[in-house]
């Protein structure tokens, strides 16, 4: 890092990461220019800077950190007992801003903040934090447990011109979502919340007791309009084929059964686009506001 890096560098960007690289997690270790670590080396930050500097062109001389050393072989198991437990991480098929969530009940999922989408979900044990908490250089977090499950790829909601039109492929903040974190209620479950366009969404999963997963979802309108953009239509299913079950179901090639719980006069449309066969339901804006629920099961 010392040859690639000049030190003015990392002064700034240790001051003000995201200034230096749009979308880090990083976070500032001078806030307001003043130290964390008051009790090192009397709170002074040009020295502190300086040791840092000193350690990093050093640093193949130097022993690893204790914390390092012991945490190659403790056990970081997460296991959920009481209530459910959330790590932000990185997840091979969550990408670098995933959230995953581990329930007592043995079902997970992870969720990407980045394309605004529930990723995976799976079974079983939930996940080793060694990896996020002390080393990088491994690969990325996977589902301990067993039956995963990817969910549908791409975009959840879009504005069609018609049930014809295809399904956007742009990234989520080019097609106007912008993810606004989570809102853990008394009992610990995350509603995850973003915007689509001028639109409010909550997004809120629990387990089943068969094993499954519930998605409960509501779109306010921000500015209370009673309807927003036309038509408005939720990607629900997709899959190399897939068949109906019931009149408000379908079941994808993966074993992946999507289920709409919530009564609606549609059952919406079943569409091949480019060798994929995708379900989606229009969605009808009422009063500013309007809410669906779909249950998952593998």
């Amino acid at each position: 890092t010392a040859d690639r890096i000049h030190p003015d560098w990392m002064r700034r960007f240790l001051f003000d990461p995201a200034s230096l690289k749009r979308g880090t997690r990083m976070p500032t270790f001078f806030p307001k220019g003043k130290t964390n670590s008051p009790q090192v080396l009397e709170g002074n930050v040009d020295r502190q800077l300086a040791a840092l500097w000193t350690y990093l062109k050093e640093i193949p001389r130097q022993p690893l950190p204790e914390k390092i050393v012991r945490g190659k072989v403790d056990n970081y198991e997460l296991t959920p007992t009481d209530r459910p437990l959330l790590l932000r991480t990185f997840m091979r098929n969550a990408g670098r801003h995933a959230i995953a969530v581990g329930f007592p009940l043995k079902v997970h999922l992870a969720f990407d903040a980045r394309q605004v989408r529930v990723a995976q979900a799976w079974r079983g044990r939930f996940l080793d934090a060694h990896a996020t908490w002390f080393n990088r250089f491994i690969p990325d977090a996977q589902p301990l447990g067993d039956h995963v499950i990817s969910l549908p790829t791409g975009l959840p909601l879009a504005r069609l011109a018609h049930p014809g039109t295809p399904w956007p492929t742009k990234d989520s903040e080019a097609a106007g979502y912008r993810f606004g974190g989570y809102r853990l209620d008394r009992s610990g479950v995350p509603t995850f919340l973003y915007r689509f366009g001028s639109l409010s969404i909550e997004d809120r999963i629990t387990p089943t007791k068969e094993g499954g997963l519930r998605r409960q979802l509501k779109a306010t309108a921000i500015d209370g309009s009673t309807r927003v953009g036309s038509p408005l239509w939720f990607r629900a299913q997709l899959g190399k084929t897939l068949r109906a079950r019931g009149s408000q179901g379908q079941v994808s090639d993966t074993g992946l059964h999507v289920h709409l719980a919530s009564p609606r006069n549609t059952s919406g449309v079943v569409r091949t686009v480019k060798e994929l066969t995708e379900w989606i339901i229009p969605l009808e804006i009422k009063n500013g506001k309007t809410a669906w629920e779909l249950i998952y099961r593998w």
